[in-house]
């Protein structure tokens, strides 16, 4: 009857329960992942100085730190943390860290205990840490690794996508990171130039060298889910993570407005931003800053009658700037505020489309969320996670010791004397 019941339970946290699957993160574990330098430890000490903790890029077991403040060397320090003793009133430091090549800029406001003492307050003194160029990590993070997108299933195609890649789209292995994207994402566009449509059924069982070929030949039309897939594949091939983004909800088979897009792992800036080839859309810029697509989504609750907010545009022929207020037709339809965004891990295809039993099996204990949610209308931890996974495990185990009893009964039963 409990085994009965867990199923239940199980059926329900599976079928029913919209966050099961997902974790619910923050703006900044969407957006800092693992492997970037960052704050992981703040301490305030008794005599008032200040260690800091630091992992990831360029963190080794034993670091060497230098602290300047203006052009002045305050502090070398040697170890696995970082400490010194901040100077009176609101300072800027620059920390040098190991081989780092940029040096991290950290605002201190530090009130010495002689200053409470001056009015006769009994407080002691105060350190405000205000701004840092690194993040600071109060939550777990996740990698590049769980977020890019691999397409192990396409092995066979590795020389043709090679081929694309050099001979094509013209990539140089010098290249940086951003140029990548421009002429992968300006090729595609290029290719399928007046093909934008809903896809045959046909082309959405090809490879994604396929599909390009099929759109280049007129055989398909081609929309956003093809233009991701298309995308994802030779942005990974040429060594740009790329992660896979969908928004969308429905009420009573309504929907709100289903999309599917990209974001791309920019190295040299430390940054995702934002890619639609449906929407001729390579990169948004406000400024200097290159946007994501939480900013895009931001932004859009507003005015964007602004100089400074611009994308790069497939206007026909090549990427150009443009205004972002005259290509944003499809990012508003799409990004209003009651809509959802989900962000697919890396192996999400492969644990949710089992090819076979031993993959089945694993799809059923796989204790990882497929995507993770953002938006509006979210709240916030991952309880129907957490049920999800407690209710499967309990399920089986309750049936394994239902049989491992049942088992004994029988053999219990063959021993008594007739």
């Amino acid at each position: 009857m409990l085994s009965f019941l867990l199923t239940i339970l199980n059926f329900v946290a599976r079928k029913k329960m919209t966050y099961s699957y997902a974790d619910l993160l923050s703006y900044n574990q969407l957006y800092e992942v693992d492997e970037q330098l960052k704050i992981s430890q703040v301490t305030e000490n008794k005599d008032h100085s200040v260690t800091f903790a630091f992992s990831g890029k360029g963190v080794k077991k034993h670091n060497v730190f230098k602290v300047y403040h203006k052009d002045r060397l305050l502090a070398q320090v040697s170890g696995p943390k970082l400490t010194f003793t901040p100077l009176a009133g609101t300072e800027t430091y620059f920390i040098k860290l190991n081989e780092v090549t940029e040096h991290i800029t950290i605002d201190l406001n530090y009130t010495p205990d002689s200053v409470f003492k001056n009015v006769g307050n009994s407080l002691s003194g105060a350190c405000e840490l205000t701004n840092v160029s690194i993040p600071i990590q109060e939550r777990p993070l996740y990698s590049l690794k769980d977020w890019g997108w691999y397409f192990d299933d396409f092995e066979g195609e590795e020389k043709a996508a090679a081929r694309y890649l050099k001979d094509s789209m013209k990539i140089l292995p010098t290249d940086p990171s951003i140029t990548r994207v421009m002429k992968i994402a300006g090729y595609i566009l290029q290719t399928s130039k007046g093909m934008d449509g809903t896809p045959t059924d046909t082309m959405t069982k090809l490879s994604p060298i396929d599909q390009l070929e099929y759109a280049r030949a007129g055989k398909s039309k081609i929309w956003c889910g093809i233009y991701t897939a298309v995308f994802s594949y030779f942005a990974c091939r040429a060594g740009v993570p790329v992660r896979f983004i969908q928004c969308g909800n429905s009420w009573s088979a309504i929907s709100s407005g289903d999309h599917v897009f990209n974001e791309v792992y920019i190295e040299e800036l430390g940054q995702w931003l934002y890619v639609d080839l449906l929407a001729k859309t390579i990169f948004v810029k406000k400024g200097e800053r290159y946007l994501n697509v939480a900013d895009v989504q931001r932004l859009l609750k507003y005015s964007i009658d602004d100089a400074d907010l611009v994308a790069g545009y497939f206007n026909g022929d090549s990427i150009v700037l443009t205004p972002y207020k005259q290509v944003s037709s499809t990012a508003r339809y799409y990004f209003h505020p009651n809509n959802t965004f989900y962000f697919y891990f890396g192996d999400y295809l492969k644990i949710h489309n089992p090819r076979n039993v031993f993959e089945r099996v694993k799809k059923i204990f796989y204790p990882k969320p497929y995507y993770a949610m953002y938006g509006n209308n979210i709240g916030s931890g991952k309880s129907q996670f957490d049920f999800r996974i407690a209710t499967t495990y309990t399920m089986v185990l309750f049936m394994g010791l239902c049989l491992v009893f049942g088992l004994v009964a029988l053999v219990i039963r063959k021993k008594r004397p007739k």
